[in-house]
């Protein structure tokens, strides 16, 4: 009977010994799976510690109730028996207090390790935020200088279309100005007699002289000039717009009003460029155009300017062979003058 006891009991306390491992297990691994809650961890820890103590505390009653009743089945040495369960609760006191130490340790050491992996990974974020923040305005910084450079680049390549812009624009304005003047110049001279056009180029080298004469000498004619050259100007709009709406009365009119402000003022005839010149001496030559028939010029005879056959024609066989006045002849691109020339001056065989 004694050795059953003592069988016994090793039995029992090795199957509490491999529970309560068994158990510790399972408690830690559930603790390490939810290590990032420290202190929940640690909460739990202390309820499992109580659950443990109290289930423990029930299994060894149980225990010992179940061993009290081998004991009083088996008994004989009730006091000896008495002894032996001191000794044996001293020595599972002593233990659980060594396990416990033990847990206690080792729970200390794994929140030692915790709180030292957290402040390293700390650290960490803070580098790499630091890194990051520092990369960020790197890049900002590597951006702007470069959107800058862009916008630089850019309003310099705005500032030079605008002046290439610019001028085209005043050579357009130019260009246009010369041809209304030359329009307006050419339509004169076809209203002109011949005699008329030859007293209007005998007048206008005198003013060109007189002018030139003037323009050392005396300066403070220069604003009565400018008034002079602005109404020039009105009415060499005023003509265009008649022109535009065929009004040959207007346009007789507006020629009239520019031959008197022409003959009123010197500095008005001082405008007079060399292709007036040009144009007023190719109409002289036009006076010739009676000496000559559409067939002596198909000829093309020795001492005409062979290029400008036309010139040599009156008003009248102008517009009988090209069918339309110099004026619009002249309005034509050159490639369609040719065409037309060629047409008109084409040598019979």
């Amino acid at each position: 009977m004694k050795r059953r006891i003592e069988e016994r009991k090793r039995e029992l306390a090795e199957k509490k010994a491999q529970k309560e491992a068994e158990e510790m297990a399972a408690y830690m691994a559930e603790e390490n799976a939810s290590a990032s809650a420290a202190e929940q961890m640690k909460r739990r820890i202390e309820e499992r510690k109580r659950e443990l103590a109290e289930k423990k505390a029930q299994k060894e009653a149980e225990e010992m109730e179940a061993y009290m009743a081998e004991e009083n089945a088996a008994a004989g040495a009730s006091e000896q028996m008495k002894r032996r369960i001191e000794e044996r609760k001293r020595e599972l006191a002593e233990k659980k207090a060594q396990k416990e130490a033990e847990e206690m340790a080792a729970y200390m050491a794994e929140e030692r390790a915790a709180e030292s992996a957290a402040d390293a990974m700390k650290r960490r974020i803070e580098e790499r935020k630091r890194e990051l923040a520092e990369k960020k305005a790197q890049k900002e910084a590597e951006e702007m200088q470069n959107y800058m450079a862009e916008e630089k680049e850019r309003e310099a390549q705005q500032e030079k279309i605008k002046r290439q812009i610019e001028e085209t624009k005043r050579k357009k304005e130019a260009e246009k100005k010369a041809l209304e003047e030359k329009q307006m110049q050419m339509y004169q001279l076809s209203q002109m007699t011949p005699e008329q056009r030859k007293a209007l180029l005998a007048k206008r080298l005198a003013e060109k002289k007189a002018a030139l004469a003037a323009a050392s000498a005396d300066a403070s004619g220069s604003d009565g000039a400018a008034d002079k050259n602005k109404q020039l100007a009105a009415l060499k709009l005023a003509f265009v717009e008649a022109k535009k709406k065929g009004d040959q009365e207007g346009l007789k009119k507006i020629v009239l009003q520019i031959k008197a402000l022409q003959a009123e003022a010197a500095p008005v005839v001082q405008q007079v460029t060399k292709q007036e010149g040009t144009s007023a001496i190719a109409a002289s030559k036009s006076e010739q155009a009676s000496k000559y028939t559409l067939a002596q010029l198909r000829a093309r005879p020795e001492g005409l300017d062979h290029s400008k056959l036309e010139s040599y024609l009156t008003d009248e066989q102008f517009r009988a062979y090209f069918k339309m006045t110099r004026l619009q002849f002249n309005k034509l691109p050159k490639i369609k003058q040719d065409k037309l020339k060629e047409i008109v001056f084409k040598a019979s065989n």
